[in-house]
């Protein structure tokens, strides 16, 4: 964002790194159906400046046998306009357990699988393509589950671009498009001017069994009903 990464956090990365800071807890709050936690963050440059400010807000519902979770996220810009530049690394992003990699190859030996929304399967099909949701579902200590991630109808771009590996990182991304299609002339960048903002909102779901037994495709019909 403005020539400053926000992904990368090893120094052999390069010097221009830049830090989300949290600015303040605005709210907790508990319930039967459901908890929420509202928060600020100052996303700042190597020098300290802040060129965003994020208010981020995540309810976690209640259910018997799913763990859900709703994020909202406003990212809303200072004085000057921030771009976000493109770049396939990023954006709302899941590292998970080793025993959910996809069996591609003697160093990621796991047993999981991803899926899209419309039957695609494996990262060959959905790394770089667009779909409302992905899941990534294998075993785990014996244990089928899997854990999926809802793109809301309003996001911009939808539907979401997926950085998702095989060794096991899930992330939905709408600013690489020039790695996704290959084609350097492509500009996947994103201009918010000052005082503008960038709305996202997502779900994640937790699930037993894989993404057939878990209904993904109900849970997402669900999840957008009226929007």
């Amino acid at each position: 964002m403005n020539d400053v990464d926000f992904w990368a956090s090893e120094p052999s990365q390069g010097p221009k790194k830049g830090r989300v800071v949290l600015n303040q807890v605005v709210e907790v709050k508990g319930g039967k159906q459901s908890g929420s936690l509202k928060a600020v963050f100052d996303w700042k440059t190597p020098d300290g400046k802040t060129l965003l400010t994020e208010t981020r807000t995540m309810v976690v519902h209640a259910n018997l046998t799913l763990r859900i979770v709703d994020f909202d996220i406003d990212l809303r810009a200072g004085s000057e306009k921030v771009v976000f530049g493109d770049t396939k690394e990023g954006t709302f992003a899941i590292r998970l357990n080793a025993a959910l990699n996809e069996p591609t190859d003697k160093r990621h030996p796991g047993a999981g699988l991803m899926t899209a929304s419309d039957g695609r399967q494996g990262e060959k099909q959905i790394w770089g393509k667009r779909s409302p949701w992905v899941d990534y579902a294998g075993t785990l200590e014996g244990e089928k589950l899997g854990i999926a991630i809802l793109d809301h109808p309003t996001n911009p771009k939808h539907p979401t671009y997926w950085h998702s590996r095989s060794y096991g990182l899930f992330a939905a991304n709408i600013f690489g498009e020039h790695d996704y299609y290959n084609d350097k002339s492509r500009n996947g960048s994103v201009t918010v001017e000052p005082g503008g903002s960038l709305r996202f909102r997502y779900r994640v779901v937790i699930h037993p069994g894989d993404t057939a037994e878990a209904r993904i495709a109900d849970l997402y019909k669900k999840y957008t009903e009226g929007r």
